[in-house]
């Protein structure tokens, strides 16, 4: 009788794992259709073999015992699979954009008053930039017996006036705080009281395509924060793939982040970097106005992406051509040849510039063999069992505009085909100069104008591979 009921339990314990991993796998929509009935035509098969072990009758106890033993396998086989299956789902899901964005708002004092909360500015003054769009909003949360004076000023002016002490608070972009902190130093006098947050929601993708056979451009966009990918943010890593399935060709176009570009709809230069303080579509509709062509996607990332999973990756070895300490983190030091780097210093080293004498452009270089180091790592089948652990960490640090079956699209694609791509890395090029910025107003910053022949070279060889 004892038999018989673990005959029952496992025969359905073996058909609801096998039913939810067919379910998962079927809405995964990853394997093409060849492939996905190669795993569950032979499981199916194997699944109702063990029912008939265990389900009859006439078979002997010692064969359904080691039925039993062997269902009890393939459920628990099943129920890991499973997981995985899971794990990646939520994983791409995760990576479609919302439809908004937040913008973080900061209330800035001087660090040697006596404001410690939002509270303590009640019958004072708050200042703001009078063109800042959610002005009106940023009243409504803040809601106390406050005065606002909206200012018509440039954002540096009216964050140093914290500073000289001509007006009691300041509500300013946490990005454009953090970008004056980095170029004035006497901006180590303010202090953040109170912060808050105002949803954008994101402009509606017009540029859809089909990925499996039309060529196709996406902006890849490194911001410098940690936490949320939905917080708007400098872009400190533009480089635009353009890729044309039919092909196989890939266009890796590498912009530096201190190109002076113009702002697209706002008419003043700009460094591109800045453009991602007012939206990823800023970035986009700038970079296409620099080109002159179309991109039809985004994807965002941002510090915590490469540090987490760098991390995961037991770290890598990536060369320098020099011993530094970088800028962004005194507390290390990078030598001159091979460096075994954790993420917090395969950062640092992605982000050091000041100490090349080409800038910018040795960045790019330094974050290509940071990537390579990491596809190296990723190859190692170690690796492959942390796989749950990896895209669980770095849940919420991607995002992009592609739809759920554009992005399975492209892997059944890459399953069914196993195409080699031809990748071919160019990049824009230009000099140093000082210029004033529409983001800092008439303080002048370095910047890199551009060398208009490859940008020609850049236009031209997109516009000959999205033919």
């Amino acid at each position: 009788m004892k038999l018989k009921i673990i005959n029952i339990i496992n025969s359905i314990l073996l058909i609801l794992c096998f039913t939810f991993l067919t379910f998962m796998l079927f809405k995964l929509n990853i394997l093409p259709t060849k492939y996905f009935a190669l795993i569950i035509i032979p499981t199916f098969v194997i699944v109702i073999t063990l029912l008939y072990f265990l389900l009859n009758q006439k078979v002997k106890p010692k064969k359904k015992i080691i039925t039993n033993i062997i269902a009890f396998i393939f459920s628990i086989i099943f129920i890991i699979v499973t997981s995985y299956i899971n794990a990646t789902y939520n994983f791409i899901n995760n990576l479609v954009s919302k439809e908004y964005e937040y913008k973080n708002y900061d209330v800035i004092v001087n660090t040697n008053s006596s404001y410690k909360d939002i509270y303590d500015l009640e019958g004072k003054q708050i200042s703001s930039l009078e063109n800042d769009e959610y002005y009106e909003e940023l009243k409504e949360q803040i809601n106390e017996d406050i005065e606002f004076v909206s200012n018509k000023t440039d954002v540096a002016t009216l964050t140093r006036s914290i500073v000289n002490q001509k007006t009691d608070a300041v509500v300013l972009e946490d990005s454009y705080y953090k970008l004056l902190k980095d170029e004035y130093e006497d901006l180590d006098n303010t202090k953040i009281i109170a912060k808050y947050k105002i949803k954008v929601e994101k402009k509606k993708n017009s540029d859809k395509v089909d990925v499996k056979t039309n060529p196709f451009i996406i902006y890849i966009s490194g911001i410098d924060t940690y936490g949320s990918i939905s917080t708007t943010s400098r872009s400190d890593v533009n480089i635009l793939a353009v890729v044309n399935p039919k092909e196989a060709k890939i266009l890796l176009v590498f912009i530096p982040r201190d190109y002076y570009v113009t702002l697209n709809s706002i008419g003043y230069k700009d460094k591109l970097t800045h453009a991602g303080i007012y939206g990823v579509d800023m970035s986009m509709k700038t970079i296409e106005d620099l080109l002159d062509i179309d991109i039809n996607y985004y994807i965002r990332l941002n510090f915590s992406t490469l540090t987490k999973s760098i991390d995961l990756l037991d770290g890598i070895d990536v060369y320098s051509d020099r011993t530094f300490t970088p800028w962004t983190n005194k507390s290390l030091k990078i030598y001159e040849g091979v460096n075994h780097m954790d993420g917090k210093m395969a950062l640092a080293f992605a982000r050091e510039r000041k100490v090349y004498e080409t800038g910018d452009r040795h960045r790019g270089e330094n974050q290509q063999a940071i990537i390579s180091a990491m596809i190296t790592k990723m190859n190692n089948l170690k690796y492959l069992l942390k796989y749950k652990e990896i895209l669980n960490s770095l849940d919420q640090t991607f995002e992009t505009n592609m739809q759920y079956d554009e992005i399975t699209n492209l892997f059944k694609k890459q399953i069914e085909e196993r195409t080699n791509f031809e990748i071919e890395s160019i990049s824009l090029d230009g000099t140093g100069a000082s210029m004033p910025t529409y983001s800092m107003g008439s303080r002048r910053l370095y910047v890199m104008q551009p060398d208009y022949t490859t940008v020609t070279n850049a236009h031209n060889k997109i516009v000959d591979l999205t033919k």
